[in-house]
């Protein structure tokens, strides 16, 4: 009888040890499961638009793993460009469930955030990551492709007007210039093209007379007295202007644009000039680019050039077709012959695409 209970008491010790040993930090487990969590997507060929942006867009529904009992399993659904091998997915948390619905907003928003360009088709992936516990391998869905054309959100800055003699006098319908720097609220930034032989205008608060008129004052500086001459420029062209309301100063630099870069025919040593579209409001030019990397200058110099993300920064901003002063190389993934359009006719909101 001793014996049979000395054996017993040595099983149950080694069972305990067994257990502890599971419980360590970093130690892995392999159950036994079935299933391969295959994954459907209702829709995947999506142009997203925002006028119907609260309608559903596609709904996600997964095979639930078995893990041979009762599991608790955790769902994450995985959404990255093509090519990217999942490195830096987006992560969206599904809990236990295994269908997840996606309003085209929501839809947007993720492709945004996955990196995809606006107004352009994006070649996405989509998996669902399955777990019971950290110390068990997670089991991945095979992988599901959508097609999906993002929309831009223009994000409404607060605004003050430039109406002039390249647009009739009329705020209602003049070109804007925006607050979008949150550093000084009062410094307000935007494109306009002055076509008149002689370019006058005024800054005005309000999209009518009624508010405050800005003019030309002493010294060069604004006037906030609505009797004050107009301001002026010497001659036509598509300028940047920044007025400080705080300040009263106003800065204008007529422009010109190109691209530049190792994408480009002239490298990074010759510019390939873009042409103004006045209908449009853009700038854009048919160029043949090898894949590589390439930039947006004003005036074939750097002083005024635009990216698109930063990942240096902290957190790291990734590139999402609105652009940056300053910012990263923008990339060209494949060569060809592609429409390069730069649109600066929304302030804040300076856009570009390469169709």
């Amino acid at each position: 009888m001793s014996h049979w209970l000395t054996r017993v008491s040595g099983l149950c010790l080694s069972a305990a040890v067994l257990l502890t040993s599971c419980e360590k930090e970093g130690d892995q487990v392999t159950l036994q499961q079935s299933g391969t969590a295959a994954l459907t997507a209702s829709s995947s060929t999506l142009v997203l638009s925002s006028t119907n942006a609260s309608a559903q867009a596609t709904t996600l529904t997964w095979q639930p793993i078995s893990y041979g009992y009762q599991a608790a399993v955790t769902n994450t659904i995985q959404i990255d460009k093509k090519g990217n091998n999942f490195a830096t997915p987006v992560e969206i948390a599904a809990g236990a469930a295994n269908t997840m619905s996606f309003t085209v907003a929501e839809l947007n928003a993720l492709a945004l955030r996955a990196k995809a360009t606006p107004g352009s088709t994006n070649s996405l992936e989509v998996r669902v990551k399955s777990m019971i516990t950290n110390k068990v391998a997670a089991t991945y869905s095979p992988t599901v492709a959508l097609t999906v054309t993002p929309y831009l959100v223009v994000i409404e800055y607060p605004s003050v007007y430039v109406p002039g003699n390249h647009q009739g006098w009329a705020p209602a319908t003049a070109p804007k210039l925006a607050a979008f720097n949150s550093n000084n609220n009062q410094l307000y930034e935007g494109f306009v093209n002055m076509t008149d032989a002689a370019p006058e205008f005024k800054i005005t608060s309000m999209p009518s007379w009624g508010g405050t008129n800005y003019g030309d004052g002493t010294g060069g500086k604004l006037s906030p007295d609505g009797g004050a001459g107009n301001l002026k420029v010497p001659t036509p062209g598509y300028y940047r202007l920044k007025a400080d309301l705080g300040a009263l100063t106003l800065e204008t630099v007529k422009t010109t644009w190109s691209i530049i870069g190792a994408a480009t025919p002239g490298g990074w040593t010759t510019d390939t000039p873009l042409v103004y579209d006045a209908a449009a409001g853009t700038w854009s030019a048919r160029i043949t680019l090898t894949a590589g990397p390439i930039k947006f200058r004003a005036n074939n110099d750097w002083t005024i050039n635009f990216g698109d993300g930063n990942a240096k920064a902290t957190p790291a901003v990734p590139a999402d077709g609105i652009l940056e002063y300053g910012a990263d190389d923008i990339v060209v993934p494949a060569a060809g012959t592609f429409t390069v359009t730069l649109d600066l006719s929304k302030p804040g909101n300076y856009t570009y695409s390469i169709k």
